[in-house]
């Protein structure tokens, strides 16, 4: 027979721990099973802020935010244009509407593996170029963001006739969630480099390195390399591509 040993206050500590956490896990299960393992919650439908969701209408086409923000209200919005440009100033969402209108089907493509189409409407960016002039020796713009992002485009990307600056998606004004009131589609690039909710566009002389790419394993460049995708809007099945824009699904 064991000799008797009392139990001390750390042993009762660790046993109490230990049947708490068997009764929590034995509660969470079930549970766990109902909303599914990959459950996401809708933090921001009905709120004044918007940000990363995964849920409801956005099961097939997700929304990714640098950080929460709260949403644009149109009639207090404009788009600063900046940096090296010889007539920098400020548009209005009437004025960048008033550009001749392009459109056009891409897939949008994540580095996280997913993708989604849409129908994108807006203008092509050397219709602002013109009105701003920029100077010879600018090579590239900034985008400045409303979530505090940034993202660095070349002139040469922006001027790509698959390049857009979308202020419609699938044929109704861009939502908060989709980037309103301007974002970027260069349908080339990950999604990381199709900047959204767009405040300020500077015009820059050389390369910069953008959010992610400053802070994460993300390339600057952001051209789509070859791989496996899996696009949300055909169930995830794998697709292998071949690089650049995605025009076989």
């Amino acid at each position: 027979m064991r000799p008797f040993q009392p139990l001390t206050r750390r042993a009762w500590l660790a046993r109490t721990l230990r049947t708490a956490l068997s009764a929590l896990a034995a509660w969470w299960a079930p549970r766990r099973r109902a909303w599914g393992a990959s459950k996401e919650i809708d933090y921001f439908t009905g709120t004044e802020w918007v940000g990363k969701n995964r849920s409801a209408r956005f099961e097939t086409f997700y929304i990714n935010y640098w950080q929460p923000m709260r949403r644009i209200h149109p009639e207090r919005w404009t788009l600063e244009v900046s940096g090296r440009v010889a007539r920098p100033g400020r548009f209005t969402l009437e004025e960048l509407r008033a550009f001749p209108r392009r459109r056009i089907a891409s897939r949008l493509k994540c580095v996280e593996c997913w993708s989604a189409r849409a129908v994108w409407t807006g203008f092509a960016f050397d219709a602002l170029a013109r009105r701003v002039a920029p100077h010879p020796e600018a090579a590239g713009v900034l985008f400045h963001c409303a979530d505090e992002y940034t993202e660095y485009l070349s002139l040469e990307t922006l001027r790509h006739p698959r390049t857009l600056l979308a202020t419609h998606m699938d044929g109704a004004e861009l939502s908060d969630e989709h980037g309103f009131p301007l974002r970027v589609i260069a349908p080339m690039k990950y999604g990381y480099k199709n900047p959204k909710a767009i405040v300020r566009m500077e015009f820059v002389e050389g390369e910069r390195w953008g959010t992610w790419s400053r802070i994460g394993p993300y390339s600057p460049d952001g051209t789509i390399l070859p791989g496996t995708d899996h696009p949300l809007d055909l169930g995830k099945t794998p697709h292998r591509i071949p690089g650049g824009e995605i025009t076989g699904y």
